[in-house]
């Protein structure tokens, strides 16, 4: 049993995008979900729904993707505004935006020269610690500002998987142990350290299909 005043949010990754089959870096660019995208936000909203605890709030990053997997959530909650909140978007990697994962790895070092210096930045992207230190303050904010309730955040796979890092283990670089596929859910409780109550449950999705079946 829970104290009264621990906060509990729910982490959503956005729904599946056309960038993300295509194994596209799409950070700070915007996009809209895809068809599987669209039906696994309703499959999320879904779940949601029939969750014990009601819900009082949605937060969500700003940038389509994950605004429209917030909306359909929100709607199904009966919660009559998203609010949007620019420190949960995506990692922006400035000029490097729209490469492929497999060009970030092999020809521009992203990850590896993220580890060696967490400071440093793309061209005219931010830092591995910039972007990990807005996630942690926007939900440090959510959960302040709701004591006692159950929120629901929509953010970005490598958003979401930073911040739990962070949160739970100090160090932004452990974000791997934190991967959520798209539309996964995630349980993070404050109370008042944070505490993981469970990592990317995917159980609401099996009814949509693979990937193949979208094609």
């Amino acid at each position: 049993m829970n104290p009264p005043n621990t906060t509990t949010l729910y982490l959503i990754r956005h729904g599946e995008t056309d960038a993300n089959v295509h194994g596209i870096w799409n950070g700070a660019t915007d996009g809209p979900l895809n068809e599987r995208g669209k039906a696994q936000a309703m499959a999320t909203a879904h779940r949601l729904q029939n969750t014990a605890h009601p819900f009082t709030a949605v937060y969500s990053s700003p940038l389509q993707r994950a605004y429209e997997t917030a909306q359909t959530i929100a709607r199904a909650l009966s919660i009559p505004d998203v609010q949007s909140m620019p420190d949960l978007a995506e990692f922006n990697l400035g000029e490097w935006e729209g490469l492929s994962y497999e060009v970030l790895n092999a020809e521009k070092r992203l990850w590896a020269r993220m580890k060696e210096d967490p400071h440093w930045a793309p061209p005219g992207g931010e830092s591995a610690m910039q972007f990990a230190m807005r996630l942690v303050r926007a939900i440090r904010t959510i959960g302040e500002r709701h004591p006692g309730e159950h929120v629901v955040m929509v953010s970005h796979g490598g958003a979401l998987a930073t911040a739990l890092a962070m949160l739970l283990e100090q160090n932004g670089q452990n974000w791997r142990n934190y991967q959520m596929t798209n539309c996964g859910i995630s349980a993070l409780v404050f109370d008042p350290r944070p505490r993981l109550l469970f990592l990317n449950d995917t159980s609401h999705l099996e009814a949509i299909g693979k990937l193949d079946d979208w094609r």
